[in-house]
């Protein structure tokens, strides 16, 4: 998405015909979509310096909560801020409308942080009440952001069933995650199975696995500049994604091993559907490929390669054998520094660019493609990721030291790019919310 979404005229016909009621004219001071998503991305990546900076102390200086806390800061303020603040961003341009109420947004933005920062200090420190407030403030957040989407789709002038269904269905998993995480943090007895592997099924297969599946049907088309070569599969990928999120939260929350077996395989569908249109819009895209398109669609067959390797422990130790020991670490690195790593940095780099070019007028370009340099890094990335998950898995030991440190080197240069890209957003283009 290179410019902002189009504002239809009021007043245009719908699909079914009827005079629908169009977005009310922007007026001098009112959000503009790249308002909206660079707020979000600001505060998104503040939350992943600081976990960063936790990760390192962690290294050199290990302590009880430090893992724990540079995971929560990564995910909880970091990678679900930029999908909520994208989420509202694609719901626009599909639907063809204005983005939310400046004070919805603000007080979208209020919560969430609140509720992640709280969360942070109120569990290593044990303090029941504030744990419950700061759950309270992002389950508000979660419904600020339906109540955004709600008005969006109420006054847009086309309808998109997959503009909003996908995250929708998302942000349901992450609520469900948020009540089950608390319930962890409170040492709620579970006996009915394991509540753990429910907690996480929820919020990485669910939120973040749904939104970022979903994003892609339409954002890898247009990083590619094609159209989705299959859009039949995609209800299909919608089908299998959900339900096997729901299936694998019921069957670890209940011990209903068959259960989650069938969730696991589920997701293997999903993430095969979503591959296949990858895969298409990469053959039709026209060369060089955008460092962006590159990263993307690098990143997209370790979420099938992460699947694939946890169904067939499942399959061979039980839905447990997931959750433990090389397999759970191999899959951890495939999802998390392959797939989920690798695609929101090439996400940030293509929609930070596009912030800094819309909020400067236009006067600034998108970045060019460099091909051989674009293609190194990466190839790195996909070598440096696939080698430390082979060591992991219980392949050549040897190969652990040096794919890490390969890994450490290509997200440390990435990193850096999305920084200084962060920074001239801040500077140039800083979003007004």
């Amino acid at each position: 998405m290179a410019t902002e979404p189009p504002a239809p005229a009021a007043g245009a016909p719908s699909r079914a015909g009827r005079c629908r009621r169009g977005p009310i004219p922007r007026r001098p001071g009112d959000l503009r979509p790249t308002d909206v998503v660079g707020a979000f991305f600001v505060c998104g990546i503040a939350f992943l310096a600081a976990a960063a900076i936790a990760a390192v102390v962690q290294a050199l200086a290990p302590w009880d909560w430090g893992r724990w806390l540079a995971l929560h800061l990564a995910f909880v303020g970091g990678v679900s801020q930029l999908v909520l603040g994208t989420a509202q961003f694609f719901v626009g341009a599909f639907l063809a409308t204005d983005p939310p109420p400046r004070r919805l947004v603000r007080a979208q933005l209020a919560a969430w942080n609140l509720g992640a920062i709280g969360l942070a200090v109120a569990i290593p420190l044990a303090a029941s009440a504030a744990v419950w407030i700061a759950v309270g403030l992002l389950l508000a957040a979660l419904a600020l952001w339906g109540l955004a989407v709600a008005t969006m789709w109420r006054r847009s002038l086309r309808r998109s069933l997959w503009a909003v269904a996908w995250y929708c269905a998302g942000a349901l998993f992450l609520g469900l995650g948020v009540v089950a995480g608390s319930l962890l943090a409170h040492g709620v007895l579970w006996s009915a199975g394991d509540l753990l592997g429910a907690h996480m099924s929820l919020n990485l297969a669910g939120w973040f696995g749904g939104a970022i599946v979903g994003t892609l049907h339409t954002f890898y088309p247009s990083l590619t500049q094609t159209q989705l070569r299959h859009p039949r599969l995609q209800p299909l990928a919608f089908g299998a994604w959900t339900g096997g999120v729901v299936a694998l939260a019921v069957g670890y929350a209940w011990g209903l091993d068959p259960v989650a077996v069938a969730g696991w395989l589920a997701l293997c569908l999903g993430a095969l559907l979503l591959l296949v249109n990858v895969l298409a819009s990469l053959r039709a895209a026209a060369r060089p490929l955008s460092l962006p398109a590159r990263l993307v669609g690098a990143a997209q067959p370790f979420l099938l390669a992460a699947l694939v390797v946890a169904s067939a422990a499942v399959l061979e130790q039980g839905p447990e054998g997931a959750l433990v020991g090389g397999t759970r670490t191999a899959v951890g690195t495939l999802l998390v520094a392959g797939w989920i790593g690798l695609t929101v940095l090439g996400s940030l780099l293509h929609l930070l660019a596009v912030v800094v070019r819309v909020r400067g007028g236009f006067a600034a370009r998108m970045p060019d493609p460099r091909p051989r340099l674009d293609a190194v890094v990466a190839a790195l990335a996909v070598v440096a990721v696939a080698a430390l998950a082979l060591a992991q898995e219980g392949g050549p030991g040897p190969l652990h030291t040096p794919a890490k440190w390969l890994l450490v080197a290509v997200y440390a240069v990435l990193a850096a790019r999305v920084a200084q890209l962060a920074g001239r957003v801040l500077l140039h283009a800083r979003p007004s919310v």
